[in-house]
């Protein structure tokens, strides 16, 4: 959730295995999906549960964890 902060998503403190990444818009939440999708991560949308802006993001081991959050940078990153 920090290196996810650090990159300017917002986040619910982990209270089981995943973090809930807030974003500004449901297009953005979107936008980054696909961006971590062409990089071989999976992540889930949330908008069925009223949440169209959020990702669902599964916290693994470290070196997992530190690939999304450095693929979420590169998202974030203007263009």
């Amino acid at each position: 959730a920090a290196a996810l902060a650090e990159s300017g998503v917002d986040c619910d403190p982990p209270l089981a295995n995943f973090v809930l990444a807030r974003f500004r818009n449901q297009a953005e939440a979107e936008a980054c999906d696909l961006f971590l999708q062409s990089r071989g991560l999976i992540v889930r949308r949330v908008a069925g549960y009223g949440l169209p802006h959020c990702l669902r993001i599964t916290i693994g081991d470290q070196a997992s964890c530190e690939k999304v959050a450095a693929a979420v940078a590169a998202f974030r990153v203007p263009a």
